[in-house]
């Protein structure tokens, strides 16, 4: 019973300690949460809606078709037959020149040459071809989240060394206290870190609320609560070495399908049609020319539609779609050309900064050395509390520089790993 409740009473702790736990975000997790949030990610669900709609529309001309024809006419000549002369006294009835009818027409389609089929596909086509268009801008969306992300990590990275600056400057004033006791420090030497103390309290102050800002908007775009930096994990290296493929190369090959297709349609439009129809009516005549009355009248056979000129339509049609396949391939050669310059300014950022760092990390070692050296005569009073700010100033300085270099370098490969992508 003793090691029941000792397990009990160790797990209880675990699971609030894992609750307690705020929510961790990478850049990928900023990504996908991102996407799914944004309202437009809805109209990848409506747009697959209406393809399916349009779909069993095209698909409804395989079905029966029923129509309704109704007619009222007058014309100035019937057919009739005149034996007067030939056979005195025999009079054939002739239809009246007021002529009505009203039938209904159900004819089946047999063949169509392939056009029900081939606009199926375009239909398709066009259906993906607004699903990519969404996905282009939910690319797009990780380029706006990336550059949130790593601006609160610099800034954060700031606020780091400015509170680091904040307590040297603490323990500097306690030991400059402790001198004036002694008779060997001026008292003005303390009222200024006093003030360097304050001036950075300031900075920070106004920095907390620019992160502040910033996390409600990442927030905002992501559904999610970011109330703290800690919950940001700063990307490795190794995150963005196998970059995907980008959507636009997608909507290109479905553009050049898309004018493929058209193009096909607009040939097939030309092949015959035939069906089988049913057509029964009633009207004045029926099918008895020579009876003057109302009656009903039904046919039954098979239809054959088929233009077999059309003025070459059908080929300007397909010289227009050609063209609109030429101009997809000189969109794509487009897109290349600005994806490598792109590609190009990113890698010697990249390369810059690697060679930035490396000089950082000997400016912040000298700067540490003066530091420590200015540190020390503060101490034995030989130089003024201002001068030492001054060299502390310049070390804080040179370590934000350093790691905001370093989160550039990181923002540098992954804005590489998104425009590089797909290349």
């Amino acid at each position: 019973m003793k090691y029941f409740l000792i397990s009990v009473l160790g797990l209880s702790i675990t699971l609030n300690t894992l609750l307690a736990q705020p929510n961790l975000f990478t850049l990928k997790d900023c990504w996908e949460y991102s996407r799914n949030h944004y309202p437009l990610i809805k109209g990848k669900a409506l747009l697959k809606q209406s393809t399916e709609l349009n779909l069993r529309n095209v698909q409804t001309k395989w079905l029966p078709q029923m129509e309704l024809i109704g007619q009222a006419s007058w014309q100035n000549e019937v057919t009739h037959v005149d034996l007067s002369s030939a056979i005195p006294g025999v009079n054939f009835p002739q239809a009246s020149n007021d002529q009505y009818k009203i039938a209904l027409d159900l004819s089946q389609t047999l063949y169509d040459g392939g056009r029900i089929n081939t606009q199926k596909k375009v239909e398709e086509i066009a259906g993906e071809i607004e699903q990519q268009n969404i996905e282009i801008e939910l690319y797009d969306l990780k380029q706006r989240v990336t550059e949130l992300f790593f601006q609160i990590l610099m800034l954060n990275e700031k606020g780091l060394q400015l509170d680091q600056k904040i307590k040297t400057l603490q323990i500097r004033k306690k030991e400059l206290q402790t001198a004036q006791n002694y008779g060997s420090i001026e008292k003005a030497d303390i009222y200024t870190l006093e003030a360097e103390e304050l001036l950075t309290r300031q900075q920070k102050v106004a920095l907390d609320y620019s992160i502040k800002a910033l996390l409600e908007n990442l927030s905002s775009y992501l559904g999610r609560q970011v109330s703290s930096v800690s919950q940001l994990v700063k990307p490795d290296v190794s995150d963005f070495f196998q970059p995907e493929r980008r959507p636009e190369y997608r909507l290109f090959a479905l553009q050049k399908e898309q004018s493929e297709t058209a193009s096909i349609l607009a040939q097939r439009n030309r092949w015959p049609v035939l069906a089988a129809f049913v057509q029964g009516g009633y009207g004045n005549p029926g099918y008895n020319m020579l009876k003057d009355e109302f009656d009903t009248f039904m046919m039954i056979g098979i239809r054959l539609k088929w233009k077999p000129w059309d003025w070459k339509e059908a080929k300007r049609r397909q010289l227009t779609f050609n063209n609109k396949s030429q101009l997809v391939d000189l969109r794509r050669e487009t897109f290349d050309l600005n994806l490598q310059r792109v590609d190009s300014r990113l890698s010697n950022e990249i390369s810059q900064f690697i060679s930035i760092m490396e000089l950082d990390e000997g400016i912040v070692k000298l700067r540490q050395e003066v530091a420590n050296d200015s540190e020390k005569k503060l101490k034995s009073g030989i130089i003024t509390s201002a001068d030492y700010v001054e060299d502390l100033n310049a070390l804080i300085n040179s370590q934000i520089n350093l790691g905001i270099h370093q989160l550039e370098y990181l923002k540098g490969l992954a804005f590489k790993y998104l425009v590089g992508a797909g290349k």
